[in-house]
C-alpha cells in the first residue's frame, strides 16, 4: 500500500507542481501522465506572467480534471491568529463546491 503525500495517492504519481506566487493560498497540483503534465506546464508558463488566483488555478485544475490541492494549514493556533484568512478559506472552498 503506497503512503499519500498531500493527500494524494503517490501510486502513478509523476510529479508534484508547487504554484504559490501572487496566490493568497498556494495549490499543489499532481500529475499522473504526460498529458496531465503537457497541461500543467503550460499553465504554469501563463502563471509567471500574472493575473491568476487561488480560485481561478483551481477552476483551471478541476476544468482539465487534475487533482489539485489548497494548502493551508488549518489548525487552531492558525485560525486564531488570522480568523479573516480562514473565513476566506472557508468562502474559497464553498465557491467551489467543497461543501455542498
Amino acid at each position: 500500500m503506497a503512503k499519500a503525500i498531500l493527500d494524494f495517492e503517490t501510486e502513478g504519481l509523476k510529479k508534484l507542481h508547487f504554484l504559490v506566487g501572487g496566490l493568497n493560498f498556494p495549490v499543489v497540483a499532481a500529475t499522473y501522465n504526460d498529458w496531465e503534465n503537457q497541461q500543467i506546464s503550460c499553465m504554469e508558463g501563463n502563471f509567471k506572467s500574472g493575473g491568476f488566483t487561488t480560485k481561478s488555478v483551481c477552476e483551471w485544475c478541476i476544468h482539465h480534471k487534475i487533482q489539485y490541492r489548497i494548502v493551508y494549514p488549518v489548525s487552531i493556533v492558525c485560525i486564531l491568529r488570522n480568523p479573516y484568512k480562514y473565513l476566506k478559506y472557508l468562502q474559497l472552498k464553498k465557491e467551489l463546491g467543497y461543501f455542498c
